[in-house]
């Protein structure tokens, strides 16, 4: 087994109610799980807490959290270090936000690459272009000339899908990867995301409040509401059998064409 979360318990601040409670999955080699629920129901901040990037108030109390049989509970900031971006890699709802918007994408990029590997910039510089062409961002050298406020949200986030995936990290962390886009660029964000675990044997993540996009997704699906796992399983089963009424409010929610609902 890839990961393995059991009993996730997650706090922030004083605050004696946690935020996430008693949360536990798995995860194999190229399977992708999706997260779905309300604002507020702690889907990132599992995801969060799987990539040791908790904000300062965070702090998980109880549980594990195993990757590839290795506690990431116990690792030290070198040991973080030494596989973030590399062996897990994180996909941020918003990629032009983590981008500096000072500096071209290029030497971000080319930066990126060589804190986790020992390349020219020449060998860099042609990874980069490789792996943005992957991405179908055209002209993928004047991509690397350009600074992130002269790209659009999509094209800014398929430079952040392109960074995330770059080293075929084992493991994939999505969060709202496609709420900021219009629904053209989100089906093909969503398409180009599908195409890394299936290519690469990457392992997937996804957090999404959108049901219709984590059927399509997904072969596990976890309902989140309120910090608690609400159902958790195959996807297939969830969105054809659901037992949680919260489970089936969301699905509900998901609106008609023509009477068929597209789940």
């Amino acid at each position: 087994m890839l990961l393995e979360v059991s009993n996730l318990t997650i706090n922030y601040g004083k605050n004696k109610k946690p935020t996430v409670e008693d949360v536990s999955f798995s995860l194999k080699n190229g399977e992708i799980l999706t997260i779905v629920g309300e604002s507020g129901s702690g889907k990132t901040t599992v995801i969060r807490a799987i990539l040791g990037c908790l904000p300062n108030s965070g702090r998980v109390t109880s549980g594990k959290i195993l990757f590839e049989n290795r506690d990431l509970l116990s690792y030290s900031k070198r040991d973080w270090l030494s596989i973030r971006g590399k062996n897990i890699s994180m996909i941020f709802q918003d990629s032009g936000n983590m981008l500096n918007p000072i500096l071209p994408i290029g030497r971000q990029f080319i930066e990126y690459l060589r804190v986790h590997d020992n390349l020219t910039n020449e060998e860099a510089y042609s990874f980069c272009v490789e792996m943005l062409t992957r991405m179908n961002l055209p002209n993928p050298d004047n991509i690397m000339k350009s600074y992130p406020f002269e790209l659009s949200g999509g094209m800014r986030q398929r430079v952040g899908i392109a960074m995330a995936t770059i080293f075929r990290p084992e493991l994939l962390l999505a969060d709202e990867p496609t709420s900021a886009l219009d629904v053209t660029t989100q089906a093909q964000i969503v398409k180009e995301l599908m195409f890394v675990p299936r290519t690469c044997g990457t392992a997937m993540i996804v957090v999404t409040h959108n049901i219709g996009v984590a059927s399509y997704m997904s072969d596990k699906l976890m309902v989140m509401s309120q910090g608690r796992v609400v159902e958790y399983g195959k996807a297939k089963d969830i969105i054809n059998s659901p037992k949680a009424e919260y489970t089936k409010t969301l699905l509900a929610s998901v609106p008609q064409i023509g009477g068929r609902r597209y789940v």
